[in-house]
């Protein structure tokens, strides 16, 4: 009967010391914490995160929200010689929504609290009373990029989940996201947020920086872990963990988003002083040995959903291949040096395809492109779905032992009404070189691929002296009441592809 009382009195204490232990084990954030605390807002209804943005900053303009910059002298980590920096964005504009963010070093984890002193207003007058916000819009990252010792834009994270990076060399172009749910769907499409950050203290001499997010909407939540490493191309180590509340019709895993107003493909063209207008030209996909496809982006009347079984690939992305300012003559946008964006699958993934939307663009300012891999299977509501993929930015993206297309053109060629002819839609496509030097000597084989709605007319392949490649050309008439078809040319040797596989969905 003596130990009861004995037990009674040890048991509270074993209670606090076991509790002062896992709180000490949780003072630095993992990614495992974060995956936790998505797997717990999953279960539970979603609801959206408390605070509201003074509507001051919300119904700033653009001219008057671009006034406000982070002053650099007060970066995160400056003058401690870490080889990185961090700044954040202020709310307002268009990015009324705020985040939390943390500093995680070996000791503890702090929250980084609203400072007005990050920020110049200009000739900004804010009245007197505003409430300040209770959070950042966004932040970026800076590293060495072009010169040692000098800090330039490494990456940026703002709005909802998209993120877009810089390579040596190269500005900012395409965007990659964390998620995307429902995109070009009737029911319209549900933006996930990035709600809070957890950004790693990098030691002096890293040579990357680590971060986790936490991701959050009404259909889902989940956790990222970012691995940030500068180099030839900006490198993104990315491992992320989705749990769904609820089914979605469309999911797309490592969404690119870009802008193609017009290329040397479009037709017809704006009435416009450049001759090109966009941030990427064209979808690469990776399938497998020898297996590639590249698919021009294109500006049409209506909207083209493009579907590409893969039950395995080696990476896809959206490129901007042509690197001549004269096909631009842009000097402020500098398209020519938006980079290219690759994203390869790390570790076993299940069954899928890859999906590329094409949607009716009117002008510059807006993207209308996304391209993303999709799931077979979607995951039910509850069963977390895990991954792992390489993001990287890079000036050229390409596949080993395959030419690449360079160019991608077209004409239509029409007759009288009094001929009873339907038009005919002429292609020319311009491989590289081979990208094997043995292959100079044989010519390759054209072969021109056309689905039922197609008839192939002519083809024709000849050495194009001012690219050192093949230039192919073929015809086709389409049926007058398909409203779409598919086409396709490659380049063989002996039956092996040696080229990418250029196709197109022609849509009326």
């Amino acid at each position: 009967m003596t130990a009861r009382p004995f037990r009674s009195a040890v048991a509270p204490l074993l209670a606090l010391l076991t509790g002062l232990a896992g709180a000490l084990a949780q003072s630095t954030a993992t990614f495992d914490m974060v995956r936790n605390l998505a797997r717990d807002r999953a279960a539970k209804p979603w609801a959206e995160r408390p605070g509201k943005l003074d509507p001051f900053w919300t119904n700033l303009k653009y001219a008057e929200h671009r006034k406000i910059k982070y002053v650099r002298e007060r970066s995160v980590w400056a003058d401690e010689n870490r080889g990185f920096q961090m700044e954040f964005f202020h709310p307002g504009w268009v990015f009324p929504k705020t985040v939390a963010f943390h500093e995680v070093a070996p000791d503890a984890t702090r929250l980084l609290e609203w400072n007005t002193d990050f920020f110049s207003y200009g000739d900004l007058t804010v009245p007197e009373g505003t409430v300040k916000p209770d959070g950042y819009a966004g932040f970026r990252l800076l590293a060495p990029l072009n010169a040692p010792g000098q800090m330039n834009e490494l990456a940026v994270f703002l709005g909802a989940t998209y993120f877009r990076s810089l390579a040596p060399g190269l500005g900012l172009g395409t965007s990659a996201r964390g998620l995307a749910l429902n995109p070009m769907r009737p029911q319209g499409e549900e933006f996930p947020d990035f709600i809070e950050w957890w950004v790693e203290r990098p030691e002096p001499g890293a040579r990357e920086v680590r971060a986790w997010a936490l991701l959050d909407s009404p259909s889902v939540s989940g956790a990222y872990q970012f691995r940030i490493q500068p180099g030839r191309g900006t490198v993104m180590e990315v491992e992320m963990e989705l749990t769904f509340r609820q089914e979605v019709e469309l999911i797309g895993i490592s969404p690119f988003s870009s802008m193609m107003w017009y290329s040397e493909f479009t037709s017809p063209k704006p009435a416009d002083f450049r001759p090109e207008v966009h941030d990427s030209d064209g979808l690469l996909i990776h399938f497998g040995d020898r297996q590639a496809a590249w698919r021009p982006l294109d500006n049409g009347k209506s909207v083209r959903h493009s579907v590409f079984a893969a039950a395995k690939f080696f990476g896809f992305g959206l490129a901007q291949r042509d690197r001549d300012f004269r096909s631009y003559q842009d000097l402020e946008a500098n398209f020519q040096q938006h980079p290219s964006v690759w994203m390869e699958p790390v570790g076993t993934w299940p069954e899928g395809r890859i999906n590329l939307i094409e949607t009716p663009g009117t002008s510059d300012g807006s993207d209308n492109v996304v391209a993303f891999w999709e799931p077979k299977e979607r995951p039910k509501p509850g069963e977390p779905l895990r991954l792992a993929y390489r993001l990287q930015w890079l000036p050229e993206i390409s596949v080993a032992g395959l030419s690449r297309v360079l160019d991608s053109r077209r004409s239509v060629v029409t007759y009288p009404p009094a001929e009873g002819r339907p038009p005919e839609d002429l292609y020319v496509v311009d491989f590289s070189s081979p990208a094997n030097p043995a292959d100079e000597e044989l010519r390759p084989e054209l072969l021109v691929e056309v689905d039922s709605n197609a008839r192939l007319l002519d083809k024709t392949l000849q050495r194009n002296p001012n690219t050192g490649g093949w230039r192919a050309t073929f015809t086709v008439q389409i049926d007058e009441k398909a409203p779409a078809s598919e086409l396709a040319c490659r380049l063989l040797k002996a039956g092996r592809p040696v080229s990418e596989r250029w196709t197109i969905q022609w849509k009326r």
